[in-house]
């Protein structure tokens, strides 16, 4: 099964949103587009993150961006070389 688009208001619990994100990516057809809800949640935006940084999703305006977040995905479907890892979330700050 492959879709045009699709749309996750989910968990918001990190490595539940990254794996919704994970198969997402084999459903949605390339150049398709994802569109998340309750982005302002810092594990949800830390997982769009990584397939923005690590996949080529982009991240396209849409209306309420401060809830709601669109990503378009790349035209064509390809994994990521694992020696290219672009870290996704920051390191703390030791006070």
């Amino acid at each position: 099964m492959v879709v045009d688009a699709a749309f996750v208001d989910g968990s918001h619990i990190f490595h539940h949103v990254f794996v919704d994100l994970f198969f997402l990516r084999w459903l949605v057809r390339p150049g398709g587009l994802v569109v998340l809800d309750d982005c302002e949640w810092p594990s949800v935006a830390a997982a769009a993150r990584y397939f923005e940084l690590n996949a080529g999703w982009t991240c396209i305006p849409i209306a309420r961006p401060t809830r709601l977040r669109a990503y378009r995905l790349p035209p064509t479907l390809e994994e990521p070389d694992f020696r290219e890892f672009v870290p996704f979330i920051q390191e703390s700050k030791s006070k």
